[in-house]
């Protein structure tokens, strides 16, 4: 939903890009550099960022790029859950979709039609989109605490939160999850082939635990920025994939490889090894160690904490994590008990050893 959210933005800032005008690709605060057009109305993109090149594709004035955001697999690729879906059932099971292959057709000479209809993808679906959200995982223990509250400032100190953005923002009722996607590619189901489904993500009754809107705004803590990086190093380097699958497969270019990826979304993550884009590290630290090119000064700031400091983040990551069937509370502890975090401030004692009265709040705070 944040996909789609932030590509409409882009897309208005493209449609309001007239001849002989540049304009910044920003949305949610993520920039994804800028867009021109020269006098005759050509697009220019070379100074876009963040997306594949699919998305930037463009045959002259008339055919604008799509600045489509794809959330979906390590480069990019996928716009929707819909299309993972399809793509997922034809390649790893072999099941063909009927609005993919259509409803007659037996692509793969088993014998079979009809193999998934319509409305299996779109049940499919929906039990992805409203599976519950990840939260984090925090041990009752002080000198954990303590390491976790460390590392969650150093993380963002050495730079890391500047591609693993903590949250992002849904306005406008960005929660309530329609079907189809209004961006899906030709192939999958679209807007106009059937009635929209909508279902609140953040309903009751759907399997705890929720994010919950405030003040109109849902805050997803999915630590990304949803952009495309190269964060691999000199040429060579294992991060490198041989197949770009953000490109027409066949194509030289397909075949050239690939070495930008979508930021890692980081909630879930301490329980989905192995860790990477490309799945050969064991250890959240080998991980960490691994980033280069674009996130070399923030690897490199890692390498330059001290011992304590650098396991300090490690802690922190390590409480990320995709939580126990029926948990209510985004934050618990190691018994899945709900636990405030930060942690309360420890209470003034005065000298007679009572608890001093909360102090009044400074004057232009609110005292919560």
């Amino acid at each position: 939903m944040l996909a789609r959210q932030m590509t409409a933005d882009l897309q208005a800032i493209r449609d309001r890009t007239g001849p002989g005008r540049s304009n910044l690709l920003i949305t949610k605060r993520i920039s994804f550099g800028m867009i021109t057009r020269d006098a005759g109305g050509k697009w220019d993109i070379s100074r876009v960022e963040g997306l594949p090149s699919s998305s930037l594709a463009t045959t002259g004035p008339n055919d604008p790029p799509s600045l489509i955001i794809r959330p979906f697999h390590q480069a990019g690729a996928v716009v929707s859950l819909r299309e993972f879906t399809n793509n997922a059932f034809n390649h790893h099971h072999g099941i063909q979709s009927a609005e993919r292959f259509g409803a007659d057709a037996d692509t793969d000479g088993d014998g079979f039609v009809s193999e998934l209809t319509r409305a299996d993808v779109t049940a499919a679906v929906i039990f992805q989109a409203t599976l519950p959200v990840p939260g984090r995982v925090i041990p009752n223990h002080p000198a954990i605490e303590e390491a976790v509250r460390v590392g969650e400032e150093r993380f963002q100190d050495i730079g890391c939160t500047h591609c693993h953005v903590p949250s992002l923002p849904l306005e406008n009722r960005g929660w309530i999850f329609a079907e189809p996607n209004p961006f899906n590619p030709p192939g999958n189901l679209r807007p106009g082939d059937a009635s929209s489904l909508e279902v609140n993500l953040n309903a009751d009754n759907l399997p705890p635990p929720r994010l919950e809107a405030q003040q109109g705004v849902v805050q997803v803590p999915a630590f990304t920025d949803l952009k495309l990086h190269d964060i691999s190093g000199d040429s060579g380097d294992p991060g490198d994939e041989p197949l770009d699958m953000t490109m027409p497969a066949d194509s030289e270019a397909f075949f050239a490889g690939n070495r930008r990826f979508i930021t890692r979304k980081l909630w879930g993550f301490a329980n989905e090894p192995p860790f990477f884009h490309h799945g050969k590290f064991t250890t959240i630290r080998q991980a960490v160690l691994a980033h280069a090119g674009e996130a070399l000064a923030a690897r490199q700031n890692f390498e330059a904490l001290s011992e304590e400091e650098r396991d300090s983040i490690i802690e922190f990551l390590k409480t990320l994590q995709v939580l126990p069937p029926g948990t209510r509370s985004l934050v618990v502890d190691e018994n899945g008990q709900r636990k405030q975090w930060p942690p309360p401030p420890p209470k003034e004692v005065r000298g007679n050893g009572q608890e001093a009265p909360p102090s009044a709040p400074r004057e232009g705070t609110s005292g919560i």
